[in-house]
């Protein structure tokens, strides 16, 4: 678990927040683009602007690549506010490959992705077991 909000999370690492506004819809690997313009438009309306819009759409975009880059998987997408916070949870069936021994490497997309939810998010937990994949984040709405 990697984490920038220490507290905000159960010790399963769901997100401890009631939720204000919702959107969820279902997806596969091939309809990210339109994720991504389903989470823009989410975003828009929780307040963001316009760039952290942008990041927000990127967020999900990854998660949800995460999500399901492994064989042909379903999705589902979960973006609600909570005080200040946007959030965002993708459960997918799909497999999350982990970096090898010698950690990740030049051509590791995953691993590049992880990295880049964590730059752009405050909170990020990402697990995956024998059901699937599950990413969560939240940025602060600004």
């Amino acid at each position: 678990m990697d984490t920038r909000m220490r507290g905000w999370q159960t010790s399963n690492g769901q997100l401890l927040v009631t939720a204000r506004s919702l959107a969820a819809k279902t997806f596969r690997q091939a309809d990210i683009p339109a994720i991504r313009g389903f989470a823009a438009a989410f975003a828009a309306r929780a307040g963001m602007r316009t760039t952290q819009r942008t990041d927000f759409a990127l967020a999900v975009s990854e998660a949800a690549a995460c999500a399901t880059s492994r064989g042909p998987c379903t999705a589902r997408l979960w973006l609600w506010t909570a005080g200040s916070r946007t959030l965002c949870e993708i459960s997918g069936d799909g497999v999350l490959l982990g970096p090898g021994p010698g950690g990740a490497g030049p051509g590791d997309v995953e691993a590049l992705r992880r990295w880049l939810l964590r730059q752009l998010c405050d909170y990020v937990h990402i697990e995956s077991d024998a059901q699937g994949v599950t990413v969560r984040f939240s940025m602060t709405v600004a």
